[in-house]
């Protein structure tokens, strides 16, 4: 009995017969295991030896496929060569004979024309190299008459049967059109199909075209008959008061420098230049809210602008003191707010037009009647 040493630790295994399983008959199924009590392991030496045979034998059985393999393959090139070499000596053998042949044929037809060339100086008592001449021009002859005859044989059986052009195209068009007609019945096919969607297609630009006429003509009835402001109202009027504020403005300013901004001793507030400049400023802005808002029909365009006129009215009329310019802008800022407040209610008052009710309509008696 052999001892197994350990793998691991080097010592003897403990060899054991150990049960895995049950057979279908019940019967028990054993295992030897190898078992190393120092490293606490165990082996089936029985499953060990099952993979080696498998192992074994799966070798066995490639080296087997394998060497058929080869064996078939060596088999199919030597078939393969054997093949070629059959069917090239085959075509050697055929292109011998064909060969053979035709030396054959030359000779019989060299001796059947050096025989004629030879009946024919006996027949006319001439020399071998003239009848050789003789028989030449009527080769040429024959193939020449040969020639030609093969060429009207060819037109005639071109242009012989072939109608005339008109006729052609008429055919072709009762062919084509049958040919529609029959595709048209099957709803399945192809050109049904193209049919019914071009059909479909032609349909839609013809209503598509007549929408777009009505379309067009409602527009064009919309546009002439419908009142339509192109510009805001009183824009001549909003740019005249906006150049007088700007020339209000500058009066303003002109005077704030000459008076002076400030004096030593003395409020800021108070003084006269800077009373000016505020009003300057009041000025300015207006005058810009008019240009901005020059193309715009809102009521703001004239309220904003009639606020800021009144508060500098105000404001120079409490301010003024010994300074009569001031009291005169004062008087200017009212004026100039009646005319912004004038303008907003004319340019919301109402409609130029008379109501519906009181239209003469032309026609009126004929309906009634």
């Amino acid at each position: 009995m052999i001892n197994m040493k350990c793998p691991i630790c080097g010592k003897d295994l403990d060899l054991q017969n150990k049960q895995i399983g049950t057979s279908e008959n019940g019967d028990p199924i054993f295992n030897e295991y190898a078992i190393c009590h120092s490293c606490k392991k165990q082996w089936n030496l029985d499953k060990q030896r099952a993979k080696k045979i498998a192992a074994k034998k799966a070798a066995e059985e490639k080296a087997k496929a394998e060497a058929a393999a080869r064996a078939a393959e060596e088999k199919a090139k030597a078939e393969a060569a054997a093949r070629a070499a059959e069917e090239k000596a085959k075509a050697e053998a055929a292109a011998r004979a064909a060969e053979e042949k035709r030396a054959a044929r030359r000779e019989a037809k060299a001796r059947a024309r050096k025989e004629a060339i030879a009946r024919l100086a006996a027949d006319k008592g001439i020399s071998e190299e003239e009848a050789e001449r003789i028989l030449k021009e009527r080769a040429r002859a024959r193939k020449a008459a040969a020639q030609k005859a093969a060429t009207d044989n060819s037109e005639e059986q071109k242009y012989g049967n072939i109608p005339a052009e008109e006729i052609r195209d008429k055919r072709e068009k009762a062919v084509r059109k049958g040919y529609e007609d029959m595709l048209a019945t099957d709803p399945d096919s192809k050109a049904a199909k193209k049919k019914k969607k071009e059909e479909a297609e032609t349909a839609k630009a013809k209503e598509d075209v007549k929408s777009r006429k009505m379309d067009d003509y409602d527009d064009e009835d919309d546009d002439e008959y419908e009142y339509v402001d192109e510009y805001p109202r009183f824009r001549p009027g909003r740019i005249i008061l906006g150049i007088i504020s700007l020339l209000t403005f500058g009066f303003c300013i002109y005077k704030g420098f000459v008076t002076g901004l400030s004096t030593s001793g003395a409020d800021v507030t108070s003084a006269s230049g800077m009373n000016y400049v505020i009003v300057a400023l009041c000025m300015l802005v207006t005058a810009l809210l008019y240009f901005i808002m020059n193309n715009r029909d809102t009521l703001f365009a004239f309220l904003i602008p009639m606020i800021l006129y009144i508060g500098c009215a105000v404001f120079a009329f409490l301010k003024h003191g010994d300074e009569f310019e001031l009291l005169i802008l004062a008087g200017v800022s009212g004026v100039l707010a009646v005319i912004s407040l004038i303008l907003a209610i004319a340019s919301h008052g109402g409609d130029d037009y008379d109501d519906e009710d009181d239209y003469d309509d032309p026609f009126e008696e004929e309906h009634d009647n």
